[in-house]
């Protein structure tokens, strides 16, 4: 949990007279006051823990303890299988139970940020935080709304996650609703990819983006640990920080609590100040977990409460939207060891979270709309050796006020998962299902429509089959994974009846009553060459829908009630309008990323990335993909300091669909360097970068700002860790 901390020590332990994994078994680093248990398959991990000299002690019940001694020079140090000997007690019997549950065959393109790298990259949004990461973009507008882009899909196109179970926001509605996480809180990201994402949901052809408070839940504490995170960013002037306290009581209890507070000033760019850009969040969090003989019970609750800008537009409200969103959620978790059918763990998460949202013209104390949702959801899995399954039952209740008349509407989202991995003649093969059935409920009595008949507000329901299968192959330093999946996406309720103005996207939005159930056809190969000192990955990837859901505008001209509806605020009083609509499209790319490391001190790290969209319909591009990218950076780690240059080149963008403009490339020089301070009770690490280092002046495609202003200019910003 140790955030400042550096490297990681992995191992497995196994029991020297039967060479079964031992389940249970309790790490600890003395000196840290931090620990953790095996899992059932024996594997441990202990995450960030400080260069130089650390003593592991090893016990069980039953079992000679272990002490162990490393001197820790690789941010990843793997000591392989730990074999303990029984201990004699007097005891007229004793029992080892080792469990073992599939522990699933990663895809070569799958993405894992934690540790020093997580803080390297850590900036206020979860878009940010990626931006660099290969096949990654951002769609915008302002810093306030930034959302991850997955090799061109956005929205509900790929999974957000915390912890496996959805994010619960309204972010992958619309590009003005921002993701509900400030990454100061978090530690941890995962990107998946391949049938293991299939677990999460049905809508993975993008793959799934899960985040997580801490990397390891069966972490325990025996002495209180406190944490501690300010800083600061010129670009906007911001200043934010967190505190989090991890409290044990008498070892088996365990108490979290977490502060964060962020405030920001209005974007800079090379050119001005963005107006109306400025943002603000805080966000309180507390936990209770007990750790029984074979189980782990945690309660959470979180709040969060954020307030951000869009900036103003000749488009539609000439002084921008002040929009609001509140988060509140409840959370349990049930983690227990099991034997039943072959099955060996069994997992619980239950959450009920309710969200809120409004929208206001600026300057107006009065919200023109009003989003909520309450969403409850409670999701089961059992884990054996070579197999997962689960099922979810998920409720949502969708309200709206104001100036919107999208119809109020619920929905209910039953589904069965599960996953099978087995290795035959030196391949694995991996083999995932899900089958969901939602029904969609509109309100049909309180109902005022604009421009959508009210005989075509109906209940749908939407059966969904997704499948997935995978295939890897390891030899010498080489290493295979292919996949090919059917997903399903059904359309949102915003995409099925939305019928009002969307004051942050400057748009009016009808939607179409009628749209079926998006599917989508992928395949994914990979192929990644590794030794000690370097690996290099090369990915290729092709989806096919035969029916994909795009909100397109209607006209680019000024017939009123044809292509823009008489609303807005300022001299401009009006509204383009978009309407949803289905379209056969293509998506495809290639992506390739090297690492190489000089010597113990000086890394290169290279990456590619370049994805095409096509209109098969309209036999032109899709809309809205990200140009093409290369990245190239050199670190230079002389413990404890550490600097790094990154040089990132974006193309122009000249594949245009109907109503985008062209978007000329440029080239980026950022800097990022740490200076970690270790002693026998406190930790320090102070982190600075500066991004943009020549004030470039550029533009993003996906942005919705660039026909206003460029993206943020040079901006120093600086960290201080310190855990005690």
């Amino acid at each position: 949990m140790l955030w400042s901390q550096e490297a990681s020590i992995t191992g497995i332990i196994i029991n020297d007279s039967d060479q079964t994994p031992i389940h249970g078994a309790d790490i600890y680093v003395e000196k840290l006051g931090i620990g953790t248990s095996s899992l059932v398959n024996g594997r441990f991990i202990l995450d960030k823990l400080p260069y130089g000299d650390v003593s592991l002690t090893i016990s069980m019940i039953g079992f000679k303890d272990l002490s162990m001694s490393f001197k820790l020079q690789n941010d990843f140090y793997d000591i392989g299988k730990v074999f303990m000997s029984m201990d004699t007690i007097q005891a007229d019997e004793i029992i080892v139970d080792a469990h073992r549950i599939l522990q699933t065959k990663d895809f070569v393109s799958n993405v894992n940020i934690y540790g020093k790298e997580y803080q390297k990259s850590l900036k206020a949004s979860l878009a940010l935080t990626l931006e660099e990461k290969t096949g990654l973009a951002i769609r915008s507008m302002g810093q306030g709304v930034t959302q991850p882009v997955l090799r061109g899909y956005t929205g509900d196109r790929f999974l957000l996650t915390e912890d496996g179970i959805t994010a619960g926001d309204l972010s992958n509605t619309s590009i003005d609703h921002t993701v509900s996480m400030d990454m100061a809180s978090y530690n941890k990201v995962e990107i998946i990819r391949g049938p293991e994402a299939l677990l999460y949901g049905s809508n993975t052809i993008g793959g799934v983006i899960d985040v997580s408070r801490q990397s390891n839940p069966d972490a325990q504490f025996n002495k209180t640990s406190l944490w501690g995170l300010i800083g600061a960013e010129s670009s906007n002037s911001s200043l934010f920080g967190n505190f989090v306290a991890y409290i044990p009581i008498k070892n088996r209890h365990q108490l979290k609590f977490s502060l964060l507070g962020r405030e920001a000033g209005n974007q800079i760019s090379p050119i001005g100040e963005l107006a109306n850009t400025s943002l603000s969040n805080q966000e309180i969090t507390g936990s209770y977990s007990y750790f029984g003989k074979d189980y782990r019970a945690t309660f959470s609750y979180e709040q969060i409460d954020m307030m951000y800008g869009i900036p103003g537009s000749p488009e539609g409200h000439i002084s921008g939207v002040d929009i609001d969103l509140d988060k509140r959620t409840q959370k349990f978790n049930l983690h227990k060891d099991i034997e039943f059918l072959g099955f060996q763990a069994l997992d619980i998460d239950q959450r009920f979270i309710d969200y809120g949202h409004t929208e206001s013209e600026k300057g107006s104390s009065n919200p023109s709309v009003i989003l909520d949702q309450q969403i409850f959801s409670l999701q089961s899995t059992l884990s054996g050796p070579r197999i997962k399954v689960g099922s979810l039952f998920q409720y949502r209740n969708f309200l709206t006020g104001g100036f919107y008349w999208t119809p109020d509407t619920e929905e209910l989202n039953i589904a069965v998962f599960g996953l099978f991995e087995k290795e035959i003649n030196n391949f694995i093969v991996q083999i995932s299902s899900r089958a969901e059935y939602l029904t969609v409920i509109p309100d049909t009595i309180n109902l005022w429509t604009s421009n959508l008949e009210k005989s075509q507000f109906k209940n749908r329901n939407f059966p969904i089959i997704s499948a997935g299968i995978g295939i890897f192959r390891n030899w010498k330093n080489w290493e295979l994974s292919f996949g090919t999946m059917l997903t399903g996406r059904t359309p949102g309720i915003e995409d099925l009846y939305s019928d009002g103005p969307h004051l942050g996207t400057y748009s009016y939005e009808i939607g179409q009553p009628t749209l079926d159930l998006e599917k989508t056809i992928g395949m994914e190969a990979s192929l990644a060459y590794r030794t000690d000192k370097s690996q290099i990955r090369l990915t290729g990837y092709h989806n096919y829908s035969p029916n994909y859901h795009i909100s397109a505008k209607l006209g680019d001209g000024y017939e009123p009630g044809a292509d823009w509806i008489e609303w807005g605020s300022g001299s401009s009083g009006w509204l383009y309008i978009y309407q949803m609509q289905g379209i056969r499209s293509s998506i495809y790319g290639i992506e390739s990323e090297f690492d190489y490391n000089v010597t113990p001190s000086i890394k290169f790290f290279g990456s590619v990335s370049a994805i095409r969209g096509e209109n098969l319909t309209e036999n032109t591009p899709l809309a809205y993909m990200p140009p093409d990218k290369i990245l190239f950076s050199t670190e230079y780690d002389l413990n404890p300091v550490s600097t790094s240059i990154t040089f990132k080149k974006v193309f122009p963008q000249t594949r245009l669909g109907e109503f985008e403009t062209k978007t000329d490339g440029y080239f980026l020089v950022n800097l990022n360097g740490t200076y970690t301070i270790n002693s026998s009770k406190v930790l320090h690490k102070i982190i600075f970068r500066v991004d943009n280092i020549f004030d470039q002046e550029y533009y993003n495609h996906l942005s919705r700002i660039k026909m206003i202003m460029p993206e943020k200019g040079r901006s120093f910003g600086i960290q201080y860790r310190v855990v005690f």
